[in-house]
């Protein structure tokens, strides 16, 4: 009886830590919001005129890209990637004048995560690759470029 007893105990632990990794394995590190050269905090601005979207929003306050599944949105990171990106990290996105993005090889290891990814192309970092959010591009299209390079990586 005890035997039993212990095996159900180391059961339900087991269950319960399971579930405690795997809703947790999707949850974002906001931490990564930060300047890839320095660590700085990085205050994020819309640019003028910019309107952040639901999308924007959720994902300053969570991490998480409403636009990772979304079969549109993914379609137009592509071509934003080609329009921006293409030209230093290639096309399947491993890389060439820049470093690949696909992997755990990247330069960045913040880029490992979707707040890491943003923060780097809305900051720039170092090489020749500047700020996006001083080039204009809206955050909600850096959301869509990260959920496609993201795409590749599978």
């Amino acid at each position: 009886m005890r035997t039993e007893r212990r095996h159900l105990c180391a059961a339900v632990l087991s269950s319960a830590l399971a579930l405690v990794v795997h809703a947790n394995a999707g949850a974002a590190d906001l931490s990564d919001f930060k300047n890839p050269l320095d660590d700085s905090p990085i205050e994020f601005t819309p640019q003028p005129g910019e309107v952040e979207t639901p999308a924007v929003k959720k994902f300053k306050q969570t991490g998480e890209n409403d636009y990772r599944n979304d079969p549109k949105a993914i379609a137009d990171g592509k071509q934003l990637y080609e329009d921006n990106c293409v030209i230093c990290h290639g096309a399947d996105g491993r890389g060439k004048m820049g470093p690949t993005l696909v992997g755990k090889d990247v330069v960045y290891k913040q880029a490992l995560t979707d707040p890491g990814m943003f923060s780097i192309i809305y900051g720039g970092a170092r090489g020749a690759m500047q700020p996006f959010s001083k080039r204009g591009m809206k955050q909600d299209d850096m959301l869509k470029i990260i959920a496609y390079v993201r795409s590749l990586d599978k």
